[in-house]
């Protein structure tokens, strides 16, 4: 059951990442003299820490394990390896941040139409920063991973990087007409329904109450070792991509309402790379195919 879980959670990030970060957006409307999605991209960065153990609560985790686990799977050298290239990462993000703050005020023209196409420009010019020292901090990491976590940590990269080429095509066209259509509306508009569809499956809605709740306990994924040092095992099978087809069909016919198709297209995309990404596509067309020659 736990593989499940994770495997569900896992299959359904990359939409309700990028949800969440447009939903948030409408939050910004009240304020008129900081542009919206930039200031929403702001906050987001703000809430990510990938090395806790150099975090205030640091002493939640058991640091000398992190350090077994490294010097058992990848030699002496892991852990210190591992620390620096989180560092690093923590420390560009930190840097976009800062550099992006920075420039809200600046940005505020009164010229929206150009106003808009730089913000979102300069928002997936900073994503594709982050993408290069990511794989630099997944680099530096998996020498303390086990086989089955370093799997895990590749379905992910394989899932989220073609997420971030879709989504910053031409310069960020994509999510930049995503906003021109009246996606965030969209989005407002059929929150109620869209969060309906995470219950259809059972299983699903409850491993993602399970997981919210055990973090709200423990304050982090894990009381003793952190992630990313240690990631759960999941494996992709039929019922879960099945499930991930049927909350496509239930948000997508959700959007499809909207006054206009280019959200709903749009979140159909991240859905579709969703799939191809983690296996789901082939999962399920050969099922598709043992299905009809059952016949």
């Amino acid at each position: 059951m736990g593989e499940r879980r994770e495997m569900k959670i896992l299959v359904a990030f990359g939409f309700f990442l990028v949800a969440g970060i447009l939903i948030s957006g409408v939050a910004q409307a009240d304020e008129p003299q900081k542009p919206p999605a930039k200031q929403t991209y702001v906050e987001l960065l703000g809430k990510v820490k990938v090395n806790p153990l150099s975090e205030d609560d640091s002493d939640e985790y058991d640091e000398e394990l992190v350090k077994a686990k490294c010097n058992k799977n990848g030699g002496p050298t892991a852990y210190d390896t591992a620390v620096q290239g989180l560092t690093n990462l923590q420390n560009t993000i930190e840097s976009v941040i800062n550099s992006t703050d920075n420039s809200i005020e600046s940005d505020v023209s009164g010229d929206s139409s150009s106003e808009e196409e730089d913000e979102f420009k300069s928002i997936c010019g900073s994503i594709l920063i982050l993408k290069g020292w990511t794989t630099l901090g997944v680099d530096a990491i998996k020498p303390c991973l086990d086989l089955e976590e370093r799997q895990v940590v590749e379905i992910l990269l394989n899932v989220s990087f073609p997420l971030i080429e879709f989504v910053c095509e031409n310069d960020g066209s994509q999510l930049l007409g995503f906003f021109q259509t009246g996606g965030i509306e969209c989005l407002e508009e059929k929150t109620e329904g869209i969060r309906a569809c995470l219950h259809i499956n059972s299983t699903f809605a409850e491993s993602v109450e399970s997981t919210e709740s055990s973090e709200a306990i423990t304050g982090s994924p894990s009381a003793i070792i952190p992630k990313p040092f240690d990631l759960p095992e999941f494996a992709v099978d039929q019922e879960d991509c099945s499930d991930l087809q049927t909350m496509q069909n239930c948000v997508v016919g959700q959007l499809n309402e909207c006054a206009q198709r280019t959200p709903s297209n749009f979140i159909n995309s991240i859905f579709n790379i969703i799939k191809k990404e983690s296996g789901c596509a082939a999962v399920l067309k050969a099922h598709e195919a043992l299905a009809t020659n059952a016949l």
